[in-house]
């Protein structure tokens, strides 16, 4: 049922600085309209068109058909809110500044840092933020509030339009329930109690403070190990509800003749795992396969490299066993086909309106997800499973299904939409390069490597991913901004022949030479991995 594809990136830059004009072969872009699609914790893995032949994920697999699919794209951090700040400002963590989910984005950035809501003020296009594209709109006011029209969580202040939506009249209702937020009636008075614990907490605290996030927390960590039924139809679940939100936007855009730049972002796949009924339905998990990456097979790889044994969301609170991996696996699934249902009643909405020929689609996701690799589940690592990124582009009339093996980041998006409008970049420093010149020859030689971080406790791990190797040191977070920092740790993986990661080859005798080579070009930095030109 589903292609596996070996995918081949395309991208191209005229300069460091300056993404330059259009390309010839490519057509004038600039008046068309972007979808841009980015749901949470989105594994490439867990993608029928990049090889998984399990899940069901039939409208996105529809989608790559017409798309330039890219096999290596990578995140800059796989956390939520480092990896949106990078794509959002066009910026690398260590400019940002920000390096995980606690960090206020607005406060921490670099008050000359522009993110692409703000850039898209200066062309004549409508701009709508359909659910999450910030970690959260409160912590990024004056970003989230270029954007002309927000739903789901304006921040305090907002002047542009409130986006609503009305389920129409004669929607069933959602199924009786005899729960408040699980089907498991043991988790779900556990949470009950947690949610008390947080409306006390809330109660007398700023929100952001310490006391606050305790809050949150006490909440969350029980929230992030449920799996399975929502309790709702996909027409009032939330994400549902996004959905037809855009299909509204799309239908009032395709009457105006507006163009429109619209970002979609549901919540799952992210924890908790759960979706309506009948997206479980599609799966028997006792079928499921468990990955074949057990960390007893992990060959020399340094505890911090796997979160000294500690998971985050899943199995944080309860332990791993067979059964409850492919229940987990399960429910993983069955969010991804859910959220694919959503973007095929988008991407159908899209070919109703007669906007489809005029609107290039963009999907993604902010970082990849662990299902059980190494021991570990969800994000927050430095391997391929958390950083690696789906990434389709289509552009009508030019893409066609064609597949990308060169390298490209997240952090490209930003001067890649600059490109795509006809636009100028904000400023001169932007740490991106438009992929564009990828989409006119996806076998175009390209980057060297993607760069990504991520922090584990008082360690700071710095890794760079070329089409063969990854090489990973971890310093002292005190240090993360210091080429010279001591290195702790070393991991390098050949993935040619270790997909997995499983055999870290860092210090052995035969690998030296190599381990000086990676080790030069991390030290060296993202400029020395761009693509020459004669």
């Amino acid at each position: 049922m589903h292609n596996k594809l070996s995918l081949l990136l395309t991208a191209s830059i005229v300069s460091l600085l300056l993404v330059g004009t259009l390309h010839a072969k490519l057509p004038d872009l600039s008046k068309m309209n972007i979808l841009f699609l980015c749901p949470e914790d989105w594994s490439a893995a867990a993608i029928g068109a990049y090889g998984n032949d399990v899940v069901l994920t039939p409208n996105v697999d529809e989608l790559s058909k017409s798309s330039t699919v890219f096999t290596k794209a990578y995140c800059q951090n796989p956390v939520c809110n480092p990896s949106r700040s990078s794509f959002n400002t066009g910026l690398r963590p260590e400019t940002t500044g920000v390096y995980g989910n606690p960090y206020n984005f607005e406060r921490v950035i670099p008050p000359w840092a522009s993110t692409i809501g703000e850039t898209l003020t200066y062309h004549p296009i409508k701009t709508y933020m359909v659910g999450k594209l910030f970690h959260h709109n409160w912590e990024a006011v004056r970003q989230s509030g270029a954007y002309d029209g927000i739903y789901n969580s304006p921040p305090k202040g907002y002047q542009g339009r409130v986006l609503k939506y009305s389920v129409p009249k004669g929607t069933p209702q959602n199924p009786p329930k005899e729960w408040t937020y699980t089907s498991n009636l043991e988790w779900d008075a556990k949470m009950i109690e947690a949610m008390k614990i947080r409306k006390e907490l809330w109660a007398t605290a700023e929100k952001g403070s310490k006391q606050w996030n305790r809050g949150r927390e006490i909440f969350q960590s029980l929230q992030a190990e449920v799996i399975g039924d929502s309790g709702d139809i996909a027409e009032r679940n939330p994400d549902g509800k996004k959905a037809r939100v855009v299909a509204e936007l799309i239908q009032e855009c395709s009457q105006s003749g507006e163009q429109f730049f619209i970002t979609y972002g549901s919540s799952r796949p992210h924890t908790p795992l759960i979706a309506p009924r009948e997206y479980f339905d599609l799966y028997d998990p006792s079928k499921l396969k468990v990955s074949p990456a057990s960390k007893d097979k992990d060959i020399n790889i340094p505890p911090v490299a796997k979160r000294f044994g500690r998971n985050w969301d899943i199995f944080k609170l309860r332990d791993e066993t067979t059964e409850t991996a492919q229940a987990a696996i399960h429910a993983y699934y069955a969010c991804a086909s859910f959220i694919d249902d959503q973007i095929g009643l988008i991407l159908s909405t899209l070919e109703q309106s007669g906007l489809a020929d005029n609107t290039i689609v963009i999907f993604t996701s902010d970082h990849g997800f662990h299902l059980g690799e190494h021991g570990m589940w969800s994000k927050i690592s430095l391997f391929e499973q958390s950083t690696r990124v789906p990434l389709m582009i289509k552009i009508p009339g030019v893409t066609n299904g064609s597949i990308c093996e060169e390298i490209v980041e997240l952090v490209d998006l930003y001067p890649s939409f600059c490109e795509i409008l006809g636009m100028d970049l904000p400023h001169d420093k932007l740490e991106g390069i438009s992929f564009l010149p990828l989409i006119e020859d996806p076998e175009k030689s390209w980057k060297k490597a993607a760069f990504s971080s991520c922090r584990q406790g008082t360690y700071m791990g710095r890794s760079i991913r070329t089409k063969s190797h990854r090489y990973t040191e971890w310093v002292s977070y005190k240090e993360k901004k210091h080429t010279d920092a001591k290195v702790h740790f070393t991991e390098l993986y050949n993935l040619d022949i270790d997909n997995l990661e499983q055999n870290n080859l860092a210090d052995k005798p035969d690998y030296a030479s190599l381990q000086t080579q990676l080790a030069s070009m991390l030290k060296s930095g993202w400029k020395q991995a761009l693509p020459t030109y004669d």
